[in-house]
């Protein structure tokens, strides 16, 4: 599985307790929500979820895949996602060099 999220903002200046700001990587200051796709190892999409937009992205990895393989009976997943996501705080551990 490949999990990844982009975030999407609102031209608003006001939060509606979804859109709130939160961390953006153009430095936009609007309320945003952050948007979570995960896919088989082909890209095929089996999941997308919406989250609030002040949630950090570390903290959206695991319900996904959980809901999913709750969803569908399955017990053991291979995750690939980029080095923001695995993390300690995700339960995640990284194969990278150290």
């Amino acid at each position: 599985m490949l999990f990844d999220v982009s975030t999407l903002y609102f031209e608003t200046d006001t939060g509606d307790g979804f859109r709130e700001p939160g961390f953006s990587k153009e430095r936009r200051l609007e309320p945003q929500i952050t948007i979570g796709l995960l896919t088989d190892a082909s890209g095929f999409p089996l999941m997308v979820n919406a989250f609030e937009g002040n949630k950090a992205e570390t903290a959206t990895m695991l319900p996904v895949i959980k809901e999913f393989q709750a969803a569908h009976g399955i017990t053991a997943v291979t995750v690939v996602a980029d080095a923001g996501m695995l993390s300690r705080a995700t339960g995640s551990r990284s194969s990278r060099p150290g």
